[in-house]
C-alpha cells in the first residue's frame, strides 16, 4: 500500500533517531549530565563542519556540471562570515550560559563530528555523481542551521533573565532544524528514497 508523504517521514527511523537523540540531550541537561554552554559551543563547531562538507560538495557539482565556481566561493564566504560574527557572540554568551564547557567531552564529540563530516561528504558526492543536484538549492541548505543560533543570540541578549529560557527555545529550533534537513537531504517524503548522507544529529 502506497504511503502519503508524512507516513513516509514517520516511517524513516533515523527520523525518529534524531528526535530521541535532541530529546537525550534535554534530558541530560536537565540532570546535569551536559552543561549548555558545551551543547551550544558543539553545535557551532558541527555547524562550521557542515559549511566545509557543502562548500566541498558545491564544488564538485561545479565541476561536474561545468559551471563556475563563483557559487561555492560565495557560499564560502557568506556562510564563513556569519559564522565569524556569531563567534564573537558566543564567545560572549558561552561564559555565561549555565554550566561550564567540558573541553574533554568537547573533544570526543569533535571527533565523531568530524568523522560523520567526512562520511557525509562522501556519500553526497557518491550520490550526485549519480543524480547531481542543482547548486543553488544545494546551498540554502545549510542555513536552516543559522535560524537556531541566530534565535539564541537575539534572545539571550536581549533577555533581562537568565539564558535558561532562551537555550531551551535554541534546543527547540535546533531539533526542528535538523529534522528538517534530514527530511530535505534524504527526501524522506518520497516512497523511494535515495540512500541517506546522514550527518544532521
Amino acid at each position: 500500500m502506497k504511503k502519503s508523504w508524512w507516513g513516509n517521514i514517520l516511517s524513516d527511523k533515523e527520523f525518529w533517531l534524531i528526535l530521541t537523540f535532541n530529546l537525550a540531550i534535554l534530558i541530560s541537561y536537565f540532570y546535569d549530565q551536559t552543561s549548555a554552554s558545551t551543547i551550544v559551543l558543539l553545535y557551532y563547531l558541527q555547524s562550521v563542519l557542515i559549511g566545509v562538507q557543502y562548500f566541498t560538495r558545491l564544488l564538485f557539482l561545479a565541476k561536474k556540471q561545468g559551471t563556475s565556481y563563483g557559487l561555492p566561493f560565495f557560499f564560502a564566504f557568506h556562510y564563513g562570515f556569519f559564522h565569524f560574527v556569531y563567534l564573537f557572540f558566543l564567545i560572549t554568551m558561552i561564559s555565561d550560559l549555565p554550566g561550564a564547557v567540558d573541553y574533554n567531552v568537547t573533544k570526543y564529540l569533535l571527533f565523531a563530528l568530524l568523522a560523520n563530516t567526512l562520511f557525509s561528504t562522501i556519500s553526497d558526492i557518491r550520490r550526485d555523481r549519480e543524480s547531481p543536484a542543482t547548486p543553488a538549492f544545494v546551498m540554502f541548505q545549510p542555513y536552516l542551521r543559522i535560524v537556531p543560533m541566530h534565535l539564541l543570540i537575539i534572545f539571550g541578549f536581549n533577555s533581562e533573565s537568565d539564558l535558561e529560557w532562551a537555550f531551551l527555545l535554541f534546543i527547540g529550533l535546533k531539533t526542528i532544524a535538523d529534522a528538517v534537513m534530514h527530511i530535505i537531504v534524504n527526501k524522506t517524503y518520497l516512497q523511494r528514497r535515495p540512500s541517506a548522507t546522514g550527518g544532521w544529529i
